[in-house]
């Protein structure tokens, strides 16, 4: 269906948009308030700055088009290439080592294959940004030795200063390799998943030794030594991007930079507002969500958000999006000091959860199971708490306010202190243990909220 035929249907009041192919269409800026795009194919779609307040995209399918799937994974395999070539140039420096009678290129082959390793080694352990580190403090301590030690060595200090250029051309290249190899394996994972790391990398792999032999000449146990610093390159690049895609924190920014590039082209919310919107198992891969409004937003069971274009939204947090995304794992979890402004997590299992500090404002907890869960010094103004389970909850010092909805809630009995005080008690509410609160009793007492007697 073309935006015009939505549009049109929209203004005569029909807002059922159900099982659309609404791929590559344009509604930036557009009114679609409480339009339902349930089972929508909006891939590639356009909702940027649109008003979507209340629409229902439940089970609706996001991202890329097969076209620039396609395209992006051919990118990806270019760029795996690229990194293969790189690897390849690099490997083959490994024949200074041994087969150059030159003394400048044999300490700058030993020198830059130290480095390497030491890149290698913290790349693995702590990240490519860590492995650039040492490569940075190994140059500088390394430049400080040519300098101090090139009159006493048997070439001269100019001899020293090429042999520093030499190498650090040598390691520039390898590192290109390893950088660019691991965001082509993010990308392809971000894109087909981490089946598709693998189907490259063999290809990158190949062109990298063939290469290194290549450039290496002679036939010698030399050729296989530059292989396999150039296969060494290649398998650390592919194991970094499969790790980013994976979310290790080690290596987030690889893993946003293959987000961002793969979410061109796909479904755009940027800017969008979506209040109160469904997207109940929805598929939001390459999406972009960046700036947008997600006050209420529902997200329960939304499939491969974490492989969508967050920004800084309520969503950019791990903990918070897996929390959004499957609602019933929240038990006994800690979300102490987190903000959830504008959470939707109506029939939650939070039993227990740790909410201190939590800012919870604009939240919505209708139906859920809060019973014993920690709200001390909470936020919850303008927070829906209609029909959820309070009892033995602790509300000591909450802050709720006049649009703060207590209606329907089930509560036997609160806490107004979350530790026992000097006499051993957490001033249970009603005192006597032996009686429940009534029905409304609950929200009668917390309005004005409760104080401390």
């Amino acid at each position: 269906m073309k935006t015009s035929q939505v549009l049109k249907r929209y203004e005569q009041g029909k807002l059922d948009f159900r099982g659309e192919n609404l791929r590559g269409q344009n509604f930036k800026g557009k009114n679609l308030t409480g339009a339902n795009f349930s089972h929508a194919d909006i891939r590639g779609a356009n909702f940027a700055q649109a008003i979507l307040t209340g629409a229902n995209f439940w089970q609706a399918k996001g991202g890329l088009p097969k076209k620039w799937a396609v395209s992006l994974i051919g990118f990806s395999w270019l760029l795996a290439a690229l990194s293969g070539i790189f690897s390849g140039f690099a490997g083959s420096f490994v024949v200074l080592t041994s087969e150059s009678l030159d003394i400048t290129n044999q300490i700058a082959g030993w020198t830059a294959i130290i480095i390497l390793i030491l890149f290698c080694i913290f790349s693995y352990l702590q990240g490519l940004e860590g492995g650039l580190g040492a490569v940075v403090i190994a140059l500088m301590a390394t430049g400080v030795i040519a300098v101090a030690f090139a009159g006493s060595l048997p070439f001269s200090l100019s001899m020293a200063l090429t042999f520093g250029v030499t190498f650090c051309l040598h390691l520039v290249v390898a590192i290109i390799a390893a950088v660019a190899g691991a965001i082509a394996g993010a990308a392809a994972g971000a894109v087909a998943g981490t089946a598709a790391i693998a189907g490259m990398f063999p290809f990158a792999v190949i062109i990298a030794f063939m290469l290194a032999v290549e450039e290496a000449e002679v036939f010698s146990f030399t050729i296989f030594g530059a292989g396999i610093a150039a296969v060494a390159v290649t398998l650390l690049s592919a194991y970094l991007g499969w790790r980013s895609i994976k979310g290790d924190p080690r290596d987030e920014w690889i893993r946003q930079i293959a987000i961002t590039f793969t979410s061109i082209g796909g479904t755009s919310f940027y800017q969008a507002d979506l209040t109160d919107a469904n997207f109940t198992g929805a598929t939001l891969k390459s999406t972009d969500l960046r700036q947008a409004t997600l006050t209420r937003t529902c997200f329960h069971d939304t499939l491969k958000l974490d492989g969508a274009r967050l920004g800084d939204s309520i969503l950019c947090e791990p903990t918070i999006r897996d929390l959004l995304v499957n609602p019933q794992f929240g038990y006994k979890q800690y979300y102490g000091k987190v903000s959830l402004r504008g959470a939707n997590l109506d029939g939650a299992n939070l039993h227990r959860a740790n909410f201190k500090l939590a800012d919870l404002t604009d939240a919505t907890f209708r139906g859920a199971n809060l019973e014993g869960a920690n709200l001390t010094k909470a936020v919850a103004n303008h927070t829906n708490f209609t029909g959820a389970n309070l009892t033995g909850a602790c509300v000591e010092a909450w802050k709720i306010d006049e649009g703060t909805q207590l209606e329907q809630v089930v509560c036997d009995y609160v806490f107004l202190l979350e530790k026992t005080n000097q006499y051993g008690s957490r001033k249970r509410r009603p005192s006597n243990d032996n009686r429940s609160f009534k029905p409304g009793e609950f929200e009668k007492l917390c309005r004005p909220p409760i104080e401390d007697e």
